[in-house]
């Protein structure tokens, strides 16, 4: 709840709109309790009219098709009439209000909680499902929304409206009004065991919706592969099993909550009959009217909704207090990669001499390094390369150097400065990384290789597909570069994804380029055309490559070989050869492999 509270900032932005908006709501309810006021008036006046001699054995029809009572019920009726229709635009006013600046304050949420979770370290996301940030992301904010809208709005409308009609009631005859609120002290009591139940029962629905939500995201993402292995029956049963624990915890919160209106129903008709009972007798003693009777039972009829209104906003309130601490302990996650104090703010590009020094690694809650001790230099325009099994560390390594994680030990040196003092944004604009999983998004062609370039032309775009010997393919489309690919750049091969990622790659002309086994799905003939275009265009940048291809790495000015996060062989490739260690190895099963193919 504290967390729900420090929320109230929000509402500070639009003070003046939320104070016009409880404004309207204060005296809609004003003009509400005019209409049984006037009704009592009514009552009585036509009451008076019965017991004075000129329509004395007159019927109610007559009396009031009399001049007199004719007046008084043209009168009484006119200001009914004015009552209700101050009060039905009052009330259009408040929602316009309240409710609008609802939607304005989660648009500005949904926005600052992006940008944090866009901000957020790499090492976030390996510990989140994807399907857990989105539900934090949308489902949860929608329902924090609700307390700066229906829970707000019907609290001001439940302490106002409770306000003036008891003080009316209290005014009239405390006596009675005490017969009329003598259950609601019941009410209160159950209202506060609901909203703790509440509380941890709405926590643990949105853990299981978030584990829902991301177990329908990872079968639809793969579903390709559930295809081929005829895995629909059993991806059905797992998401089944998932959304029947969400039904049981769902129905169990319900169960609840419809005790609630029974409960309500029962106290409200109980209060009705205590003010007939006691307000009968009180009109035989003289001490009120019968207009009091109809008056009393309005005023409780009223209370219904507020009344009614206070389970379903402890209800909101704390659906929307478990969402929130959801977002908190999201939004409370330490970002270690970020510009500080010691960003120089003046560097505006690198030249791409990267230095290693005694560089350790170790993911979050693993006991053993990724990388031990690594050190190594790498000059401008130099092109080189990592090769080792897989874990040996090879993706870990590049992804140090665009600070997608900090290294646990060691210093990381890009043009003499520590990697930390860079500002973030430069040093990575310089960096053209295509990862080991390509990722292309649901757009056209031409805008993902021209992510995040603003005004791209054209031929710049063609000159980069070319280069990544994908031109041809893409030409083929019927839409050429307009072609809209499908989820993920499902509309593509395996190598026309990895080509297109190069070219997004390299349209940045950046500084440093990095390839992680991204030429894995293209053919040797292929793989020799678009290491041929990056030596001629990218003479004087710097070249990162990994591969298990030595065909890949074979040119490279220098070529490292990893063994469980260390370096264990260096050199050009005939330097390694020589060697007769693993590299040498890895190279003679390649060329068998070539040769085996061959026949």
């Amino acid at each position: 709840m504290k967390e729900l509270l420090k929320l109230n900032r929000f509402f500070w932005k639009y003070k003046g709109t939320v104070l016009l908006g409880t404004l309207f709501l204060v005296s809609a309810n004003i003009f509400l309790v005019w209409i049984p006021i006037l009704i009592r008036q009514t009552i009585d006046a036509v009451e008076v009219l019965t017991t004075e001699n000129k329509y004395t054995g007159l019927g109610l029809w007559e009396i009031l098709t009399s001049a007199e009572g004719g007046g008084l019920l043209a009168t009484n009726t006119a200001y009914l009439m004015l009552a209700v229709v101050l009060y039905g635009v009052l009330l259009y006013a408040t929602r316009q209000t309240l409710i609008v600046t609802s939607r304005k304050i989660e648009f500005d949420m949904r926005n600052e909680i992006f940008d944090r979770i866009q901000k957020l370290p790499q090492s976030f996301y390996s510990q989140n499902k994807s399907g857990d940030i989105y539900v934090r992301a949308t489902e949860d904010v929608q329902r924090v929304r609700e307390y700066f809208g229906p829970a707000f709005m019907y609290t001001i409308q439940t302490v106002s409206r409770a306000a003036i009609i008891i003080t009316i009631m209290v005014l009239v005859n405390p006596v009675l009004t005490l017969w009329a609120l003598l259950p609601l002290p019941a009410l209160t009591l159950f209202a506060y065991w609901v909203s703790g139940f509440i509380h941890k029962r709405s926590n643990e629905i949105q853990e299981q919706y978030a584990s829902l939500a991301g177990r329908a995201s990872e079968a639809f993402s793969s579903i390709r592969l559930i295809k081929a292995y005829a895995r629909e029956d059993y991806e059905k049963k797992r998401f089944m099993h998932e959304s029947e624990i969400y039904r049981r915890r769902k129905l169990r919160l319900d169960v609840v909550e419809s005790l609630f209106h029974p409960m309500l129903s029962l106290l409200i008709g109980l209060s009705i009959v205590l003010v007939i009972w006691q307000g009968g007798i009180m009109v035989v003693e003289g001490i009120i009217t019968v207009g009091n009777i109809a008056e009393f039972i309005i005023h409780v009829t009223y209370l219904t909704w507020p009344v009614a209104s206070l389970g379903y906003t402890i209800n909101l309130i704390q659906r929307s207090a478990a969402s929130q601490e959801r977002i908190a302990k999201m939004m409370r996650t330490p970002n270690e990669i970020q510009d500080n104090e010691e960003t120089a703010s003046d560097i505006r590009e690198i030249k791409g001499h990267i230095s290693f020094q005694n560089i350790s690694f170790r993911y979050p809650k693993a006991e053993a390094l990724a990388l031990d001790r690594i050190s190594f230099t790498i000059k401008p325009g130099q092109t080189v390369a990592f090769v080792g099994r897989t874990g040996s560390g090879k993706t870990t390594l590049v992804q140090l150097i665009p600070r997608l994680f900090n290294p646990t030990a060691g210093s990381i040196q890009i043009d003499g400065r520590d990697i930390s003092t860079l500002p973030l944004g430069v040093l990575r604009k310089n960096i053209g990384f295509v990862p080991q999983d390509t990722f292309l998004f649901s757009d056209t062609i031409a805008e993902n290789i021209a992510f995040g370039l603003e005004n791209c032309s054209i031929k710049e775009i063609e000159r980069a597909a070319d280069n990544a010997q994908v031109l041809e393919n893409i030409n083929e489309f019927e839409n050429g570069f307009d072609t809209m690919l499908g989820e993920r750049g499902i509309t593509l091969s395996g190598g026309q994804k990895q080509r297109t990622s190069i070219a997004r790659a390299i349209i940045r002309k950046p500084s440093i380029l990095i390839l992680d086994d991204s030429l894995s799905a293209v053919d040797t003939k292929t793989e020799d055309a678009i290491l041929t275009h990056l030596k001629s265009e990218f003479k004087s940048k710097t070249t990162v490559l990994i591969s298990h291809r030595i065909s890949t790495v074979k040119d490279a000015d220098c070529i490292f070989v990893l063994k469980d996060g260390k370096i264990t062989e260096s050199g050009k490739h005939e330097e390694l050869i020589a060697k007769q260690g693993y590299y040498a190895t890895m190279y003679k099963k390649q060329l068998l492999e070539q040769e085996l193919a061959q026949l």
